[in-house]
């Protein structure tokens, strides 16, 4: 893998709800989070690039799977820390919901964030009437239904009532 700010991420589908569980948190950003045009990193793809980028061996990937399926559940700092960097989200990402998590950007749009066409698109939006964004969601449903990708409302989960 190359550097990691060269990433481009895809959002394939929105993480369920965070659970209270480090495995689910973890399997919601595999799922989330990856290349576009491919499908969630494997456990060895997350440990090489963690240990690449750490310069030294900091996780194996069979530990990356036991975090990841429950199995093992009392990660240190530094491999919570190594995690969150990968995946770009904090290391509070991993624990129990808190007051001041409620504004914390959800790792989803972060993701979706890091590539320069979506974020492009979120900026010009920006002060459209309701009707034009409606007609761009629209158009955008549409064209996710056109490649096969997952037609959802996201509106409720952005707190959007509209």
């Amino acid at each position: 893998m190359g550097p990691r700010q060269e990433l481009v991420v895809a959002v394939t589908e929105m993480p369920q709800a965070r659970g209270g569980r480090l495995a689910d948190r973890l399997d919601d950003l595999f799922r989330t989070v990856h290349p576009k045009d491919r499908g969630p990193y494997t456990p060895a793809e997350v440990a090489e690039a963690v240990n690449e980028a750490a310069g030294e061996r900091v996780i194996s990937s069979t530990y990356v799977w036991q975090l990841r399926t429950g199995r093992r559940d009392n990660p240190t700092q530094r491999h919570l820390s190594a995690l969150a960097t990968f995946f770009g989200v904090s290391p509070m990402h991993f624990f129990e919901e808190t007051e001041a998590d409620r504004d914390t950007v959800p790792p989803e749009l972060v993701a979706a964030l890091k590539d320069g066409d979506v974020r492009d698109m979120a900026l010009r939006a920006t002060g459209l009437s309701e009707r034009s964004l409606r007609a761009i969601r629209d158009m955008i449903e549409s064209a996710r239904a056109v490649e096969g990708l997952a037609v959802e409302d996201h509106r409720n989960r952005s707190g959007d009532s509209g």
